[in-house]
């Protein structure tokens, strides 16, 4: 009885130690990861001590200023972590950043005009009624095309365009479903493609094949700010937007 004993204590005894060592263990990923600052809403603080705090939590600082500083990303910004100078600075950039998606022309519902000199408005204005013609003129968006922007002559060719594009869809129908789509300039992938729409804020992105691509979840925030006016080279494992020089890891799904 006594040995019974003896052998039970031992095999608590190393399940306890096997438990602790394990715990340890988790304690020290989840350490290495508030460290990032990168996950506040995944970091256990209650298993921080009080020396470890802080510094996870000058590591969520600096990874919200750069955040902020980038000026791209203003809903995940935490304004309050800022210093007044940071506040200014973090303005200043996001001004350039609006202003550089006004310039592009093709986000006229990301861009924000009240942040806009006048002089900038006018150019905006140029830029978006310059992306409006390219887009009339392809012919393949006709829900797309802001035909009040359009000169007479401009509506003409862009309703020839649309005519054409139409005569020759089938053709292109027939041409992807037999697997013969271009791949010229990127190895591995097939180009001609171009986005039909951009589901799930950025996650889901179906091409004008019918296919269907999940996002990888870190480069969802740059692709749901993809148009289906976008050209798209599509490989094994990302797309790449060449319309917006971007790309994205990417796995098809149907």
């Amino acid at each position: 009885m006594r040995a019974l004993l003896v052998s039970l204590v031992a095999v608590l005894g190393s399940l306890a130690a096997s438990s602790f060592a394990q715990s340890e263990l988790d304690r020290a990923k989840n350490l290495a990861m508030c460290l990032e600052g990168r996950y506040p809403s995944l970091c256990k603080r209650s298993w921080l001590t009080s020396q470890e705090l802080p510094k996870v939590e000058a590591a969520e600082r600096r990874e919200n200023l750069k955040t902020c500083m980038s000026g791209r990303y203003a809903s995940l910004c935490k304004r309050e972590w800022l210093s007044p100078n940071e506040s200014r600075e973090v303005l200043l950039a996001e001004r350039r950043e609006n202003l550089k998606t006004c310039m592009s022309g093709r986000f006229k519902s990301l861009c924000k005009k009240s942040l806009l000199t006048q002089a900038e408005l006018t150019q905006v204005l140029a830029a978006e009624a310059a992306e409006n013609l390219k887009t009339c003129l392809s012919g393949r968006y006709p829900s797309l095309c802001d035909r009040a922007l359009l000169s007479p002559q401009q509506l003409a060719q862009a309703q020839e365009a649309e005519r054409s594009a139409a005569a020759a869809r089938p053709q292109q129908s027939r041409r992807s479903s037999s697997g013969l789509a271009g791949r010229s300039g990127y190895g591995g992938c097939e180009d001609g493609h171009w986005i039909e729409s951009v589901l799930s804020d950025g996650s889901i992105v179906k091409l004008e094949d019918g296919s269907v691509w999940e996002v990888d979840g870190a480069d969802s925030v740059d692709s749901a700010l993809w148009l289906p006016v976008s050209e798209i080279v599509a490989c094994d494992n990302k797309l790449i937007n060449t319309d917006d020089n971007e790309s994205v890891s990417a796995h098809r799904i149907r």
